[in-house]
This record gives structure tokens, sequence and C-alpha cells, in this order.
């Protein structure tokens, strides 16, 4: 007993220590296994963090506000310094390397601008030109037009490279005629030779698609050269390369960063199964010496330099420090803009000034400018020693001409070729017409932007020299080629407009000669000389709408009223109508009396809602000619119209419609109060087309020449997408069955004419309650009055037809309120809240600006007067 006890004991001690043993090895496994995990989850996770960590990255000349203040003045970023780190194959890190010392790996990509000679051209596409390693040692250069004629082999090195050929890759040449073709560096073509490594990759060809030339441009006459190039008759115009490196992207070093590569990434070429060893060792020796060395951007750090709209300048900003901004105010400028003084109607005959912006003050809109004293195309003075004058940024608008961004495309003006200043930093770039006789020389002819630089541009040449430049000194390519476009159009609407004429031409000599014969012939159909009776407009439009209701016959009537068809002599007995003809006409008649139309519109009753009126002369369709071929139904769609307009039009919507034309129609919108609209008129002329209301009606807004809304366009476009003129769905779009002009004009004055028209504009409703959005909503209601007080004098100078008593009546009943409002909004009230002091926009302001104030006291004396000289008593 004792025995079994001591040897059950003893068992059971050895089975405990046993356990104990394998429960220590096991922890020790384990907590091998999980440390292994912790340390690569802790750099997982390091590796996750430093990717989220990344910074917001800014380039040159964009535009940015403080984080600390969104509201306040903006900024445009004129220095970039960065800092990056890079990766290799291997997952060895490099770090703090100064961006400028990195280089593409593709010498062009497609989308980059190129020179070449005179030429500028845009790159279509880059061909790889591969250079491979076989195992013998034997190199080849291959220019590759089809990627599927070299076929990558496993394992990949990266699965997500940005090129499909990069050095290391592992290939196979899929038709051996492409190595037989290529150039061989060292060895001879074999057929055996059919997998080797990428040792180095550049571009062997490139597709360019010409845009013009610098002799076109002052000129002269240069034939485009052909599409596809040597890339190394090619120069690459680009500005700034080193600020635009982003994560992932591939690089190369300069060659004192090279020896950084070579003991990290040679590795990674070894692990590649070879044949023999002996092969491998050949391969390598020649990796050694020819081997590309390609990196990736792991991480970026940068500090920027912005240019603030007051004329000061930071240093070395922090990019979290910053805010990018989408969109810019239509009057948001900058020290060394130029800028034109915008002129009015009553400026007429006036010169126009032209300045440069020395600074601004966002928060009051107004604008520091030194006018110019002359300018010429060989001199400017901008009053050196005279005082700049401060302006409101509502009187001013970015020269058209003068005009330039950082990193446009520039070509130096014929003009002023002898005239050039000297290079900032490398001499003097001087250029006469003479030294043109190379290709090289036309490189000091095209070049970039840099930026503003003592009331001068800064610009980088493509020959890599920097000089500063007068702005009459250079044109930007993309004007031209809007000027070249522009003409274009202009050339194919003239001959269109000549062949339109032509045919008009002899329309009317066709219709005179049919007069006159058939003034000889006192037989002549009856029907057609009692046309030249009525307007040939109307008695077109009404003989139609009968053959549109009642079908097609083969009537005298009918076939009488084409609009195209030539007078024809007939007999007697034609002159005699038919039964049918009878009951067609009186059915026609019967039509056109059963309309319930108003009393026409009198001097009494021009302040009706809704008024039937004759002479439709200053329509702006009045020469549409649609209302001949109308469908069926059509008349009965427009009366029903007529009906709604007459019974349901609200307070504030007045609208005409023409006895002779029913297809015209004018309408009056009154603003509404709390938007800068207020108490002005609006003026739409709308046609209701053949196929309606299968189809909107036109629309074309009186604008006086002003753009005071997004969707109201200076040529007098209605942009909105119940008209099909912008993108809609839902009920934003015409509806056939649910549609009214009602409708049309309820929209247009509650959704068009609103508090906030600045949202108006297409995308811009996302930036809705936000700082900068609210921010430039305000300063868009400001300009908006400014320019309704305009509109108001326009309309009151020259009244649309029919609408002359109404104006005089409306504004009579309303100065009295207008000019009350320019005073309180004098006083500061905010645009659309006068007498409302507790007011407060969505931004925080609460009062208006300088720059409105100074504007709108210039205006308020000339409203008063065209009140006064209108007959309506008002006081300032």
């Amino acid at each position: 007993m004792d025995l079994y006890a001591i040897d059950s004991d003893t068992e059971s001690y050895a089975e405990t220590s046993d356990s104990e043993e394998d429960q220590e090895e096991c922890e020790l496994t384990y907590c091998g296994h999980a440390q292994n995990i912790l340390s690569s989850l802790d750099e997982s996770i390091g590796k996750i963090d430093n990717f989220l960590s990344f910074e917001r990255g800014f380039l040159h000349g964009d535009i940015v506000c403080s984080a600390a203040d969104p509201s306040g003045q903006l900024g445009r970023v004129v220095g970039v310094d960065m800092l990056v780190d890079l990766e290799t194959s291997s997952g060895d890190i490099i770090k703090h390397v100064n961006s400028k010392k990195l280089s593409r790996v593709r010498s062009f990509v497609s989308g980059d601008c190129v020179v070449m000679g005179p030429w500028i051209g845009r790159v279509i596409r880059a061909f790889d030109l591969v250079t491979v390693v076989f195992s013998d040692g034997a190199r080849c250069e291959m220019l590759l037009r089809d990627s599927e004629v070299l076929k990558p082999i496993p394992p990949i090195l990266f699965e997500d490279a940005p090129y499909f050929y990069y050095p290391g890759q592992r290939v196979r040449i899929v038709h051996p005629s492409i190595s037989k073709s290529g150039t061989w560096l060292c060895g001879s073509w074999k057929a055996s030779r059919d997998e080797g490594v990428v040792s180095h990759v550049d571009v062997g060809l490139v597709h360019v698609n010409w845009i013009t030339s610098v002799t076109n441009v002052w000129g002269g006459q240069s034939s485009s050269p052909p599409n596809f190039q040597d890339p190394k008759k090619l120069t690459l115009l680009s500005c700034f390369p080193y600020a635009n490196w982003q994560l992932g992207d591939w690089c190369t070093l300069s060659d004192c960063e090279g020896s950084l590569w070579e003991n990290s990434d040679k590795s990674c070429f070894m692990s590649m199964t070879w044949k023999s060893s002996s092969d491998t060792q050949t391969a390598i020796g020649t990796y050694g010496s020819d081997y590309s060395q390609t990196y990736v951007v792991a991480k970026t750090k940068s500090s920027v330099d912005v240019l603030w709209q007051d004329g000061s300048t930071s240093l070395g900003l922090e990019p979290q420090s910053l805010v990018p901004v989408s969109t810019l105010g239509d009057h948001d400028f900058w020290p060394g803009q130029f800028i034109l003084e915008k002129l009015t109607v009553e400026d007429n005959g006036r010169c126009q000034r032209t300045g440069i912006v020395t600074s601004v003050d966002a928060l009051e809109r107004t604008v520091k400018v030194k006018w110019a004293v002359s300018v010429d195309s060989d001199t400017v003075s901008y009053g050196d020693g005279l005082t700049e004058e401060t302006v409101s940024a509502y009187e001013l608008v970015l020269h058209p001409d003068f005009s330039f961004f950082t990193g446009e495309v520039i070509i130096r003006s014929a003009v002023n070729i002898e005239n050039s200043e000297a290079n900032l930093t490398n001499g003097t770039v001087a250029v006469s017409r003479e030294s043109l006789d190379t290709s090289s020389a036309f490189l000091s002819c095209i070049g970039n932007v840099l930026g503003y630089n003592d009331e001068g541009l800064e610009v980088q040449w493509a020959s890599g020299a920097i000089s500063r430049v007068q702005h009459f000194e250079i044109i930007a390519l993309d004007r031209i080629l809007d000027d070249s476009l522009e003409s274009m159009i202009e050339e194919h609407t003239t001959d269109d407009l000549v062949d339109m004429a032509e045919q008009e031409k002899m329309h009317l000599e066709d219709t005179k000669s049919a007069l006159e014969e058939s003034a000889g012939d006192c037989t002549g159909s009856l029907r057609k000389a009692t046309a030249f009776l009525f307007s040939k407009t109307a008695f077109n439009f009404l003989t139609n709408v009968a053959s549109s209701l009642f079908g097609a016959h083969d009537s005298t009537f009918s076939s009488s009223v084409n609009a195209d068809s030539q007078y024809q002599i007939v007999t007697t007995a034609e002159l005699q109508p038919s039964a049918e003809d009878i009951s067609e006409e009186k059915q026609t008649m019967e039509l056109i009396t059963q309309f319930e139309k108003p009393t026409l519109a009198s001097e009494n009753a021009m302040t009706k809602g809704f008024d039937v009126v004759t002479d439709c002369s200053d329509h702006h369709f009045v020469k549409e000619i649609g209302h001949e071929n109308v469908k069926r139904g059509w008349v009965k769609k427009i009366q029903q119209e007529w009906s709604i307009l007459q019974n349901d039009l609200p307070d504030g919507i007045h609208v005409r419609v023409y006895e002779e034309r029913m297809d015209l129609l004018r309408a009056c919108l009154v603003g509404a109060a709390g938007t800068p609209y207020h108490d002005n008129l609006f003026f739409f002329d709308i046609f209701f087309p053949p196929d309606y209301p299968h189809e909107p009606p036109s629309v074309h807004y009186h604008s006086g020449g002003l753009r005071l809304n997004p969707n109201l366009y200076e040529s007098g476009k209605v942009c909105l997408s119940l008209l099909k003129t912008w993108a809609g769905t839902g009920s934003e779009v015409w509806d056939p069955e649910n549609s009214t002009v009602l409708q049309l004009l309820l929209s247009l004055q509650a959704l068009v004419l609103n508090e906030k028209p600045y949202f108006n504009e297409a995308g811009y409703d996302k930036f809705m309650g936000k700082a900068d959005g609210e921010k430039n909503s305000i300063t868009y209601n400001e300009n908006a009055f400014l320019l309704s007080c305009k509109s108001m004098t326009y309309i009151l100078h020259k009244p649309p037809k029919h609408f002359e008593n109404f104006v005089k009546e409306h504004f009579t009943c309303c100065a009295p309120h207008i000019l009350d409002a320019c005073k309180a909004y004098l006083g500061g009230d905010l645009v659309g809240h006068a007498r409302d002091s507790a007011y407060i926009s969505d931004d925080g302001c609460k009062n208006s600006s300088t720059g409105f104030k100074i504007m709108l006291a210039k205006l308020l004396p000339k409203l008063v007067t065209t009140f006064s000289e209108a007959g309506i008593p008002c006081s300032p």
C-alpha cells in the first residue's frame, strides 16, 4: 500500500511535473507568438497612424484662409518647402529628404505641357523604353507600344504600381520579334532569351497634340511638327515640381543619395529564382552597376508661405493652420493684380482707368489702388509719388487681358520681344527676332507665371531662366485659345447670317414678283388677296390653327395659307368656296371668338395683373415662326394658361398677352421683401413653342446688361431646370401634364430671386451654413442690390412696352421705401434687412461693408434724380 502510495505519488508528481513543464513550454511558445503578434500589430498601427496623419497639402497659387478665422481675409500660397520620407521595396525608410532632390520616374506623362521649337503641345501618351537584363548578362532595350508583348512574372513586387513596367520587375517576352528588333546593348538576340529583369524604364516615344506656336501668335505661319516625337527633342514646361509630391508617388533621387538604395534592394533582387546560381551572380553583377533606383513617397511634411489680401506675408506656416478655400467671391482681389474701373451706361465716353492693387480690406470690401497714369505698348506708370486711392471692391473688375494666375502658360508678346527685363538670378534673358534662328531660342519666349513681383510678373521660361516682365509683355495661352475659338464661332455665325439674309432677300423678291403678277390679273385668288389685309403672321397663325385642329385637307383654303407657298392664279369657278371650306372657316372663327379674353389694356388698365394687348413689336421672340406649325391641342392649352393667369395671379406678378400672337407673353415680377431685389421690377419675354406643352416655353430676361443673379445672364438667358436649361429631377423639371406658366413665374420669383441668391450657383448649395459660403453670400447680396438700383434707373428711363404706366405707378408707390432702405443700408443694416438691427447673418456679420456704402452713396443721388425726372416725388 505504502509502496503503491509512494509509487502513486511519485507518478502523480511526475505527471504534475510534466504538465507544468508542458504548460511553461506552451506559455513560452504562445508568449513568443503573442509578442510577435503584438509587435506586428504595433508596427501596423504605427503605419496606419502615419498614413492617417498625413498633412493637408497646398500648391503654389492655392487660396486659403486661417483655420482660426475662416471668415477673415483670404491668402494665396506663394511658397512651399517640403520634406519627404521615402520607402524602398524592402521596407527601409529614408527620412527627411528635401523634395527638391526628387525626380520623376518618367520624364513625360500624359497631360504634360511640352515645347519644341516655337510650338507648344500637350502630351497625349508616353510610350515606355524598357531595358531588360537577361540571366547571362545580355541587355536589350525595347520600345513598347503594347503592354501585351512583355508580361510580368510573379512574384509581383508592387501590386499597386503606378506604371506597368518598373525596375526589378521580372518579365517574359511574349513575342520574340520585339526583342529581335530591339537595341542590344550587350550581347545579341537569341530565341532562348525570353525571360529577364527590367533594369531601367524611361520614355522612348511621345504622342503630342500641338496647340499653337509662337510664330503663329506673332502673326506668322508655322507648320506643326509630327505628333510622334523623340522625347530628347521636347522640353518639359513646368514650375514648382518639387511641391507636387503626394503619398504613394514614385520617384528617383539624385546621384549623391544613390548609396541609400543599393544595400537595401539587392536582397530583393537576390531573392528571385533563377535557372542556376551562376546566372544569378551574373545578373547581380549587372544589376549593381546599371539598376535604376526607385522610391515611394511614404510621408510628406511641408510648410507654406502665404500672401494675405492686406499685403502682409506669413512665412513657414503649418498646413494644419490653414483651410483651403474652394470658391472665390467676384470681388476678392490680391496685391499685384491688375484691375479696371467698372463703368456704367452713364459713364459712356469716359476713359476707363486701369491700376494695380496694393492692398485689400477683406472685411470692409475696400481696395487700395495705384492708378496708371498712362498705358500703352511701351510704358506704364502707376503714379509714383501719388497717394493711393481707396475704392470700393464693387467698382473694380479684374483686367481681362492682364490677369494671370500662378503656373499659367504664357507667350512673350511680339511687340515687346526686345524689352525683356534682367534675369533675377542668372543674368539676362533679352531676346531679339534675329536670335530666333534656332529652336532653342524659342525657349525664352514660352514660360510659366511664378507670381506678381514689384508691380510686374515673375516668369520662369522654358529655358530655365527667371525674369520680371510687365503685364503687357506676355499673353496667356488660354486667352489665345479662347480668342481663336470665339473667332471661329463668330465666323461661322456670320456665314450663317449671310446665308439667311440672302435667302430672305430671294424670298422677298419672289413675293414681290408674285404680287405684281396677281395685281395684273383680277382673277387672282380672293383669299390670297385678302391675306394682305391682315398681318401675315396673324393670318398664317389662325389658318394653321384650323389645319392643326381639323386635319389636313386638299382644299383651296388649306393650301393657300402655307407660309412658303407661291401666290397662284385661279379661275373664277375656283373662287366659289366649297361647303367644306365654309364649314372649316366657320369653326375656326367660332374657336377664336370663344376665348374669354379681358378688355384690351388701356391707359387706365395698366395696373391689372393680366391683360391682353396689341403690338408685340419689341418682344424678344417676335421673329419666331414656330407658331405657324402648332400641333393639335396647342390653342386649347394656351387658352387654359390664359385662364389660370387671369384668375390665379398673385400680387407681385403681372402678365401681358398679345391678341395677334397667342404664342407670346410678357411677365413682370416684383422683387420680394427680405431679398436684395426688393421693390425692383424684373421683366421676362416668353414664347410658347409649337409642341407646347410637351416642351417648356422659351424665356428671355430683360437684363439691361447686368448680371444680378446666378440664374439670370447678361445675355438674357434664364438658367432653370424647369426650362430644361439646367439639370433637375422630379418636380424640378417640366411636366407636360402638370406644369404651367404660373408655376414657372412663381419659381422665378421665389426660387431665383430669393434671399440668398449666391447659393443658386451650381454646386454652391453645399457651402450654405459654412463660414466662407455665408461670407461670399453677403458680398453677393451687397453687389446684387447695387446692380438692382442701377436696373431701376434703366427701367424708368425705358420701360418695356405696355408696362409704362405700371412702372411709374409701382415706383411712385415704392420709392419712399426704396430710399428709406438705402439710408438704412448706409447706416450699416445688412441688405434685405433694413431697420432690423437685431438681424445677424449666419457668419456673424451685423453690418454692411464700407465698400458697399461707398458705392451706394454714389448711386443714391442718381436714383433720386431718376425718380424726379420720372415725376416721382421723393427726397434723398
